[in-house]
């Protein structure tokens, strides 16, 4: 911790930067408490860690904090000197006695008030759950920010995401959906957005790197419209992605392959138009190809040209097919409108943009054609290059 009190009741605030002739001096003649249970401390003055305080004991069971690294640390302060500069008064480690949560970093800004959470290691998903919703019920925003070494490049414009970092996924007014990384040890944020899931653990992205003092609070909060992610390799993706799904023996989506096969369709002969990209498939960890092929079968397929399709019709269809365990949904709590109803009315209106739906209304649709599947590897070579012309996968 950063933050103790003295025998009288006084804040000590290590980020305050105190020198250590003077830390020297309190650490012999006073004492120190922990601001949540009272419990006593003790003043660490390294010559290689960071100043801090520590709990004589075991940590007190309100903080339900882990043991904090030294990234986290460093961050933390980082962070903490960062609001400063741009005329914030932010509150290192503030406790609110009605919520019981210590973020990080408490500051208010524009009329909102704001909690930090820099992230270092991971925690359960139930936990991260908890303070989120208890901090929105408190009237926060929490600003979840992982540390830079959590994120993983794969190749240029492709990362990959565990289900833990999808957490992170939060909105804003001018963006739909991004991930702030901080990286402690060299100051830097990176900022990755445009996020299309192309398989339950991978995604295209861009990534957006900036120097600590070249990014303001507010640009953190919004960052504006993102840049569309280049998709010139989707294509290749999606038939990595069937060739996962079809060509394991011990495949552990044998359940979804039999029901292709008694609709008399084949993993890899299916339609270009099934397993668009969108970012709404956030929200979903099973991959595109498999939850859009589930729409097809349960909502498409029976229907013939000029026959309605609803938003509502494709969401109760992935609601339950997520009740009967064939897709899995995601948690994303920071990332409004991420949901199966939303990944539903993206993915319909993608096919209306592949010319296979036509807008009718607000979440009504019309088939305009029907969609042609392939009999042979050559005719399906032949749709999907034809596919790539109307509907160029980089947008």
């Amino acid at each position: 911790m950063l933050t103790a009190k003295t025998k009288n009741g006084a804040k000590v605030c290590l980020a305050d930067g105190y020198s250590r002739q003077t830390l020297q001096t309190w650490r012999s003649s006073e004492e120190f408490f922990c601001p949540v249970c009272g419990g006593k401390m003790m003043l660490k003055l390294g010559e290689r860690k960071i100043f801090h305080f520590a709990h004589l004991k075991d940590a007190c069971e309100e903080s339900s904090f882990e043991r904090e690294s030294e990234s986290h640390l460093s961050g933390k302060l980082a962070l903490f000197d960062w609001l400063k500069t741009q005329g914030i008064q932010p509150a290192m480690e503030y406790y609110d006695p009605v919520i019981r949560q210590r973020p990080d970093i408490a500051f208010h800004f524009n009329g909102f008030r704001y909690a930090i959470e820099f992230q270092c290691s991971a925690i359960p998903e139930d936990l991260f759950m908890k303070r989120t919703n208890t901090y929105l019920s408190a009237g926060y925003i929490p600003l979840w920010i992982p540390e830079g070494s959590h994120l993983s490049r794969k190749q240029e414009n492709t990362v990959a995401l565990s289900g833990f970092e999808y957490l992170f996924l939060r909105t804003s007014p001018g963006n739909p959906g991004y991930i702030p990384y901080f990286c402690s040890s060299q100051g830097l944020f990176h900022i990755v957005q445009s996020i299309f899931p192309y398989s339950p653990s991978k995604a295209f992205a861009r990534i957006e790197t900036k120097k600590l003092n070249g990014l303001t609070i507010d640009r953190l909060i919004d960052p504006g419209p993102p840049a569309l992610a280049v998709l010139p390799f989707w294509h290749d993706k999606l038939a990595r992605s069937k060739l996962s799904i079809g060509a394991n023996p011990k495949t552990p989506y044998m359940r979804f392959l039999k029901e292709l096969y008694r609709a008399g369709m084949n993993i890899f002969l299916l339609p270009p138009e099934i397993g668009l990209p969108g970012t709404k498939a956030a929200a979903i960890s099973t991959y595109p190809v498999i939850w859009q092929s589930y729409v097809v079968l349960d909502v498409l397929l029976g229907k013939g040209e000029g026959s309605v399709v609803t938003e509502s019709e494709a969401a109760a269809c992935l609601s339950l097919r997520a009740g009967k365990g064939d897709i899995r949904t995601r948690p994303v709590p920071l990332a409004a409108g991420f949901s199966l109803q939303e990944a539903a009315a993206e993915y319909l209106s993608l096919l209306s943009l592949a010319g296979v739906l036509v807008q009718k209304g607000d979440g009504v649709y019309e088939i305009r054609r029907k969609l042609d599947f392939p009999k042979t590897a050559s005719e399906q070579i032949e749709n999907e290059s034809a596919f790539r012309k109307a509907f160029p996968a980089s947008r």
